[in-house]
């Protein structure tokens, strides 16, 4: 895959505060070599930001190779990565570079790393650390440049305490952890995102509606999209072949946005629960107060203890 350098922050929204603090780190990250490890629920968009340190920064012209960990099998993955010589197991008619050798002086990104195989995460371990390893098979010591990046969709520091994931590589990884926040809590994106995303239909010629009617607006910013940005692009795509053109209503919205729990009292006959309520109104102050735990528990009149129990209850990052 290849990209010219001024396509690097192509689909990047950056209007709300967690990415307006997390635009200029990646900027400067993209002119190192050092390790990011980029943390995230699925869908949130850690692929695009390791494009864009590689697409950002000086190593654009060489590889990118991605590592999707989950989707080859545990017992082909160490030919995958490191390659292998002719004869070195049943089936090796030829020698065969592996994707640390592909990548070279590029960028090579471990998407989902939690899933690698212990006996994995030892050999990785040495080329992340020596920049050098050997094909399966083979005695001849290959030398890289590579940068490396990964992403994990759970807290890899947790695995590491729970002995599924090697502390040692760990740190190696993550010499530069990188955090990319739920769309829940970036509300100022949601639109920007949903205009992006339906220009993208327009442009395909897939529909012909140019914007969002207030209400449509209103849900889709107040949904908690547990689907990210992708379940953002879905329900975009979706609702522009709905309505077909003028301004996208509220109806051309699939269910799970139009019964969203935090709307259902302003105006309407139906009631939420009071655990709904709570969730919503922990929310709506958070985002009021730009995220302090300390300022939101003054607000609701509770300790920062006991704000941090509903958070845990609620499930609310």
């Amino acid at each position: 895959m290849s990209a010219p350098a001024g396509e690097a922050l192509a689909g990047v929204v950056a209007c709300s505060r967690a990415m307006r603090e997390l635009v200029p780190l990646v900027v400067r990250l993209a002119e190192t070599r050092s390790p990011v490890l980029l943390e995230g629920e699925s869908g949130t968009g850690k692929d695009l930001v390791a494009h864009w340190l590689h697409y950002g920064g000086p190593r654009r012209e060489a590889p990118f190779i991605k590592v999707h960990c989950p989707s080859i099998p545990s017992e082909l993955l160490e030919s995958e990565l490191f390659g292998h010589e002719r004869g070195a197991f049943t089936d090796a008619r030829q020698a065969k570079a592996g994707k640390i050798e592909m990548a070279g002086s590029g960028t090579l990104y471990f998407d989902q790393v939690q899933d690698l195989a212990p006996a994995l995460q030892a050999k990785l371990l040495r080329v992340v650390e020596e920049r050098r390893f050997e094909r399966v098979g083979g005695t001849r010591t290959i030398e890289v440049d590579v940068r490396f990046v990964a992403s994990s969709n759970v807290d890899l520091g947790a695995a590491v305490r729970d002995g599924r994931f090697r502390e040692d590589l760990f740190h190696r990884l993550a010499v530069v952890p990188l955090r990319i926040a739920p769309l829940r809590e970036r509300r100022d994106d949601v639109l920007p995102l949903a205009a992006m995303f339906l220009e993208r239909e327009r442009e395909a010629g897939k529909t012909r509606a140019t914007g969002f009617a207030p209400e449509a607006a209103e849900l889709l910013r107040g949904y908690l999209w547990p689907g990210n940005a992708r379940e953002l692009r879905s329900v975009v795509e979706r609702a522009a072949l709905v309505a077909g053109e003028g301004l996208v209503p509220s109806a051309a919205l699939p269910p799970q946005v139009l019964e969203q729990p935090q709307t259902l009292w302003a105006g309407r006959e139906r009631r939420p629960t009071l655990q709904a309520v709570e969730l919503a109104y922990i929310r709506h102050v958070l985002d009021s107060v730009g995220g302090s735990q300390t300022r939101a528990a003054a607000v609701l009149g509770i300790s920062r203890k006991a704000l941090w129990e509903k958070r845990r209850r609620h499930g609310i990052g």
